[in-house]
């Protein structure tokens, strides 16, 4: 997930105060220069940064010969660093030197579809190309230092991440904004309408779901599988537990990333993505617990769920915002707090992203981690052979023959100790070729080291997994409830506008 680039379409164009046009305000031609210039030093600072990292530690890196652990956390934390920084520096562009103004003086037309809101965010695509140009140097000494992959050049590098990091959104991004300027247009009712956002904001989550698998074609370097034992063997489990897919592709990294991915909710337009490295590195058998992992988010809609609480967490996040303004509202506060300042609406978009960024950090990512342990679940049960007293093991996708159909969520087959510990190996594998440290804590995952612990503490303990599973079950329901009032209560009160 480019949580930046969501983070910067939030910035640009989630509050009002971005995009309204100042009473009678005349600029000069040398006003508009002086914050284009700006605009572009705040661009250039982040380059600074970034390119001061990569070279530090490129530097440290050729003088030792490797990267130690301390190395590399310190480059982590440094290029996390790098992304606020292209998130402040931007936030300071939009709402200090006043960029969506800047872009309609320098247009001088009435409001141009399309072209306004590409101009807006263009600084920030600048800064995050700044930014990785800059850590270019880092990222190529660490992978040679590590012998785990090679960034291909820097344009090559350059290409790839812009894929990555931009190819999934920006063009769900650029459609759901060309249908709503040519809506707002043709239809000018539909602005003072309480039902505008929320119609948008489900035409915008039926968009992802349906574009994402042709997205992930585009945006990322893709092959099919080839034919042979290994793509038979996962065909096979395919087969066996109920999944159907579009295709099984190879994920070409230049073997630097060791990972995995599914995209597509609707099984004829679904991909399973397996990066290059991964199936060059782990056995048939681990990469068959990875993809049952991946089949898992499937056979439990985590994906679906997914894009239900993003849209209902926004109504869920509108009402408190309109809460929390009626109770501002109330009180006595200083004018240049309430009074349309620069300062005051700095000081509301802090405190909107702090929110924000609280809430899915906490909430989304506790949703989140839960999902994983139950892919987890289902990445063990994909390779065990269904007898809880195992050896000798039984291989069911490695031979030809009947074997016992599971449900689409594997309940057929019991966890089996055997396929506990082929898919606690492939994590293992996983975090050591990443270069990941065990007990590295993930916000969205957890670290690989509980993940571990998890599963094996299901070994010969099937109630276990049974209160798990209703666990999250519960917790699905009482999120769901929560959200659709939130969204109800937007609605009636006018908060999603």
């Amino acid at each position: 997930m480019p949580l930046s680039l969501l983070l910067a379409l939030f910035l640009a164009f989630g509050f009002d105060g971005s995009s309204v046009e100042g009473p009678g305000q005349v600029w000069s031609s040398s006003e508009l220069g002086s914050r284009v210039g700006q605009t572009m030093g705040g661009v250039l600072a982040v380059a600074l940064v970034a390119f001061l990292l990569g070279r530090v530690v490129a530097r440290w890196v050729d003088r030792h010969g490797r990267a130690s652990p301390l190395v590399r956390r310190a480059y982590a934390f440094g290029a996390r660093a790098v992304d606020v920084l292209s998130l402040a520096v931007y936030g300071w562009i939009i709402y200090s030197l006043e960029w969506p103004r800047v872009v309609r003086a320098l247009l001088r037309m009435g409001d141009p579809i399309l072209i306004d809101d590409a101009l807006v965010l263009l600084p920030f695509l600048l800064a995050q190309a700044a930014g990785w140009w800059g850590v270019y140097a880092a990222e190529r000494a660490l992978r040679a230092a590590r012998g785990t992959g090679h960034t291909g050049g820097l344009r090559r590098y350059l290409w790839l991440k812009a894929r990555q990091s931009l190819g999934m959104v920006l063009p769900v991004a650029a459609a759901y904004a060309l249908g709503t300027d040519l809506v707002h247009r043709f239809w000018p009712a539909t602005l003072t309408s309480s039902w505008d956002q929320p119609v948008s904001l489900a035409v915008m989550g039926a968009l992802v779901l349906s574009l994402a698998p042709a997205l992930v074609r585009i945006a990322w370097p893709t092959r099919p599988l080839p034919a042979g034992p290994l793509r038979d063997r996962l065909e096979h489990l395919a087969h066996r537990v109920g999944f159907r897919c579009t295709d099984i592709l190879v994920w070409d990294t230049n073997q630097v990333i060791v990972n995995a991915g599914v995209t597509g909710s609707l099984p004829w337009f679904r991909y399973v993505l397996l990066t290059d490295a991964l199936v060059e590195n782990l056995s048939p058998y681990e990469v068959a617990a990875v993809f049952g992992h991946e089949i898992g988010h499937i056979a439990h809609r985590h994906l679906l769920y997914f894009g239900f609480f993003l849209l209902g967490s926004l109504g869920l996040l509108a009402t408190g915002e309109g809460v929390l303004r009626q109770v501002l509202g109330g009180l006595p506060l200083p004018i240049w707090l309430v009074g349309g300042t620069a300062t005051s609406l700095a000081l509301e978009v802090i405190g909107a992203l702090v929110l924000v960024g609280g809430y899915f950090l906490i909430v989304f990512g506790h949703v989140s981690r839960r999902f994983e342990r139950q892919a987890d679940v289902f990445g063990c049960r994909a390779v065990s052979c269904g007898l809880p007293d195992c050896p000798p093991h039984a291989d069911l996708d490695g031979r030809p023959g009947a074997v016992p159909r599971a449900d689409r969520r594997g309940a057929a087959l019991p966890l089996c100790p055997v396929g506990i510990r082929i898919f606690v190996s492939a994590l293992s594998n996983v975090a050591l070729l990443n270069g990941m440290r065990p007990n590295a804590w993930s916000w969205r995952h957890g670290s690989i080291l509980r993940r571990i612990t998890f599963v094996e503490g299901l070994e010969g303990r099937p109630d276990a997994e049974r209160s798990f599973q209703n666990g999250v079950r519960w917790m699905r329901l009482g999120m769901a409830v929560v959200l659709i009032t939130a969204v109800g209560l937007a609605v009636a009160q006018g908060y999603l506008r």
